[in-house]
């Protein structure tokens, strides 16, 4: 596969449920690098199924609108990442959509978590979406960097090893005047994945 920005949705292994979103500008990188952002877990609308007819476009449908100026919706979630690939307070709309045109989004989990954000993925959604990462994604995207985004999704990736790179800081991954919720600093870690790759 030469490039998997330009996949189709079949073209996925089928154990790639949630089919990523690859901006248009992923391969060219965040300053030459490819940077893949890994949250945890999507949630479901009530009534929807684990059926892939939902699951694998999904993803892509959330994200695809990040990149452009006419976005549809958001949410303190989609703020706070403006602001981590901006490396601004308070990011306008054209600054936050070039940045996500040059970066790849997917989750840990590979199944709907629940309807809202209290509802968490099972430990064996984490280790079996682990697997399909190193196995089957990361040689795919084969992204130079991964920004683990939770704080779960971090202590529940149990693949690569501490790095004694420099500290990553993420300045203003909170938004100022409310309640810490997400950690600012991180130790970089080196992984070896397929292909003969490292994030």
């Amino acid at each position: 596969m030469d490039d998997p920005a330009e996949l189709n949705m079949e073209a996925w292994p089928a154990e790639v449920a949630f089919v990523p979103y690859v901006g248009r500008g992923y391969w060219k990188g965040v300053e030459g690098r490819r940077v893949l952002l890994l949250g945890e877990s999507h949630y479901r609308e009530a009534g929807w199924t684990d059926d892939p007819v939902v699951t694998r476009p999904f993803t892509r449908e959330t994200f695809g609108d990040m990149q452009t100026c006419n976005r549809k919706g958001g949410g303190k979630f989609f703020d706070e990442l403006d602001r981590l690939l901006t490396d601004q307070s308070s990011p306008n709309v054209v600054d936050a959509a070039h940045a996500w045109q040059h970066v790849a989004f997917c989750n840990l989990s590979q199944r709907f978590a629940g309807t809202r954000a209290g509802h968490r993925p099972s430990g064996t959604d984490f280790s079996q979406g682990g697997k399909w990462l190193v196995e089957v994604i990361l040689p795919l995207l084969r992204p130079e960097v991964i920004l683990v985004l939770g704080r779960t999704a971090w202590r529940m990736f149990d693949h690569g090893k501490r790095s004694d790179q420099p500290t990553f800081h993420a300045r203003h991954a909170n938004s100022e005047g409310r309640r810490r919720r997400y950690l600012e600093e991180r130790h970089v870690w080196s992984l070896d994945y397929g292909n003969g790759g490292r994030g």
